[in-house]
């Protein structure tokens, strides 16, 4: 597997960002996290400030993830087309597990960047199943202040699959990993992360 550095993009701020999604998913996750912030006249969200009302059409693809440093990105949740595409329900376990080891320190660097910025990001991530097969999906993160002992932030998560995979059975397939093959980063009002370098998978 070939691998290279590559600096996002920088998508510059939410609201100009929205044309650069992909998936229904990612976008309405996208809109209502700004619904949110305008709510809050531009403070992060808390955990406890989310109300997945606002998000209807995008949750069986959401996803919420606890943050605990140095190498914790623990499932709470998980949408049903999610775990369906996945192969099975992830709650309780480590995002990082799926991620190969040579990308594992980048994409640990990339969470913490989302909670300690704060920033959100666009990604469109190569995943790799159990019987060979390969799917590209869209993902975006955005952040949720923890008032929780042990957890350091949160990350609110859409993902879903660019074009439809409604004519696979994906009771068949089980997810093995999953390949960033591109990174947007966007602006919430903090700025982003301008020296931060991804690993991406290079065919």
């Amino acid at each position: 597997m070939a691998w290279r550095p590559k600096t996002p993009t920088h998508a510059g701020a939410l609201s100009g960002a929205l044309s650069r999604f992909r998936t229904p998913a990612c976008r309405r996750l996208a809109e209502g996290y700004g619904e949110l912030l305008a709510a809050k006249n531009g403070a992060i969200p808390g955990k406890s400030d989310l109300d997945l009302a606002g998000f209807v059409t995008a949750i069986p693809h959401l996803a919420l993830c606890a943050i605990t440093r140095p190498d914790r990105c623990v499932y709470r949740l998980a949408g049903e087309k999610l775990k369906q595409r996945m192969g099975f329900n992830p709650k309780g376990r480590n995002y990082y597990d799926f991620v190969p080891d040579e990308r594992r320190k980048f994409a640990a660097e990339a969470m913490h960047m989302v909670i300690e910025t704060p920033c959100a990001f666009r990604a469109e991530i190569r995943q790799t199943y159990s019987t060979g097969l390969f799917v590209l999906v869209e993902a975006t993160g955005f952040p949720l202040l923890s008032a929780e002992p042990g957890v350091d932030g949160f990350i609110i998560f859409a993902d879903q699959a660019i074009g439809s995979t409604e004519d696979l059975d994906m009771s068949v397939h089980e997810l093995r990993g999953a390949n960033v093959v591109l990174r947007d980063l966007i602006d919430l009002g903090a700025g982003v992360k301008e020296d931060f370098v991804d690993m991406v998978w290079a065919p």
